[in-house]
């Protein structure tokens, strides 16, 4: 396993996390690795507007091209 080591945190930055950590249970290092772990697991908003991007190019059939207004508007006359 890797190691990772961070320097010069702010002291009110580490008080907040050792805060949190505590309130779970947890020490320090066992919170922001699950912290980490999770947020490596969760996409990135700039990966989730590529991948609409890519899916746009792709696939732009599935897109549509007008305002939100028409999409309601024409739902509404479709019932």
């Amino acid at each position: 396993m890797a190691t990772i080591q961070i320097r010069n945190v702010p002291d009110e930055v580490h008080r907040k996390w050792r805060e949190r950590a505590g309130r779970a249970g947890m020490s320090l290092q066992e919170y922001l690795l699950a912290d980490l772990v999770r947020r490596a697991g969760s996409k990135t908003p700039q990966e989730i507007a590529d991948e609409v991007a890519n899916e746009r190019r792709l696939h732009p059939e599935r897109f549509f091209a007008g305002s939100s207004a028409d999409l309601i508007r024409e739902d509404r006359e479709s019932h």
